[in-house]
């Protein structure tokens, strides 16, 4: 009798400390206890029923899991116009995007919603092509309609709720990720606002100085054409031809001169790129993982808040002329495909390009094993403003 309640008081003391981080314990079937989880999907506008059908889809196959709405929440969901994508910070917990690009490209709204509360469930990326396999996301056509969790996937669930599987670590999940390494530019996440200032390079990334005029990487081609204006490659924004390009003799600089003027904002070039330690952005469409030729570049450009670190970092940096970039978390940074971009700071509010991307800074092909070297504008401005003929104020 006594063994029985000290029992029964410990159980009420695990189900109030869970509670209290949102998620509940039922002692039902004594084989395995139910864990309700609670999520919020009251950020996600007109994505909220796709939500809720997700979760009575993982009710209806699951059996040691219960999502339900409510609060506290340990599942927190957002809309936004980038990739759909979740952060698991634990099993059963989690933050989930719900990206507006992967509906606009036609992929299924509940199909996306199941998928990216999978990950919080434990599940990683399968990248198998199969619709019938829900984790295998954006590698399945996007004709796939199927949101349900195949028999592997739901048993697997099942097993990590019941102590018998280990949880996996956590990472972030992307839904057009060629790999299960993150968002671009490396460890990144889509951009967070439209950057007027926003070059696509065919294959590299540039960025606007003037109406007319955009920088990007000298190792990068010369293209016939550019995009403008848009944070997404394939559409949004002007396409405009390219007239000329002009290389620095010494750094790795190259000029684009538009056919005609374009009427987005350009990033202005300030007189000096900053100390060591200042905050900084990195902005580009590289590849979402590190190794060479691992994955393909996204449509939506993606960010990285990083910082300038002192140039004995970098192998080969020419210090003068070119700036240190952390590779933050040691994990994350720029990557192929980024050649060109820009890397900016704010200055009194405004985006300001200081950089632009050149090469790793610790000579390894595999991306963001090292700080990446930048070539520093403000130290080539007065060249610069005289080949365009002068920079906006």
């Amino acid at each position: 009798m006594f063994r029985r309640q000290v029992r029964r008081a410990a159980l009420a003391m695990l189900a109030a400390i869970l509670a209290a981080a949102g998620v509940q314990l039922t002692t039902g079937a004594p084989a395995a206890a139910v864990r309700t989880v609670y999520y919020d999907a009251s950020r996600t506008g007109e994505f909220r029923t796709n939500f809720d059908q997700a979760a009575q889809i993982w009710n209806s196959r699951v059996s040691n899991v219960r999502l339900l709405a409510g609060t506290p929440a340990s599942i927190t969901i957002y809309v936004d116009d980038g990739w759909p994508r979740a952060q698991p910070t634990g099993l059963g917990s989690g933050r989930i995007w719900m990206g507006r690009t992967a509906v606009n490209q036609g992929y299924d709204r509940t199909r996306i919603a199941t998928h990216e509360v999978g990950h919080i469930l434990g599940l990683p990326d399968r990248r198998t092509g199969l619709c019938s396999d829900l984790m295998s996301g954006s590698s399945a056509p996007v004709s796939c309609r199927n949101a349900n969790p195949s028999a592997a996937e739901a048993s697997r669930v099942n097993s990590l709720f019941a102590g018998t599987l280990a949880a996996p670590a956590s990472t972030t999940y992307t839904w057009n990720g060629a790999s299960d390494f993150g968002p671009t530019v490396v460890g990144g996440r889509p951009a967070t606002e439209n950057y007027p200032f926003m070059v696509y390079v065919s294959g590299c990334t540039g960025t606007l100085i003037k109406g007319n005029w955009a920088v990007t990487a000298k190792h990068c081609s010369t293209p016939s054409s550019v995009r403008v204006g848009s944070i997404n490659r394939t559409s949004g924004g002007t396409v405009v031809g390219v007239s000329r390009a002009v290389n620095h003799p010494s750094v790795d600089v190259k000029l684009l001169q538009l056919a005609s003027s374009v009427a987005y904002a350009p990033a202005p070039i300030p007189s000096a790129s900053g100390a060591v330690g200042t905050a900084t952005r990195i902005i580009g469409w590289g590849q979402t993982c590190a190794p060479r030729g691992c994955g393909s570049a996204p449509a939506v450009a993606n960010e990285l808040d990083t910082s300038i670190v002192a140039d004995s970092r970098c192998s080969g940096i020419n210090g003068p002329y070119e700036i240190c970039t952390n590779n933050t978390n040691g994990n994350s940074g720029a990557c192929y495909g980024d050649s060109g971009g820009p890397q900016v700071r704010r200055v009194n509010g405004v985006w300001n390009l200081i950089g632009a991307t050149s090469r790793a800074g610790n000579n390894n092909s595999t991306c963001a094993t090292g700080p990446s070297i930048y070539v520093d504008l403000p130290s080539i401005r007065s060249w610069i403003s005289t080949q365009v003929g002068g920079l906006p104020v």
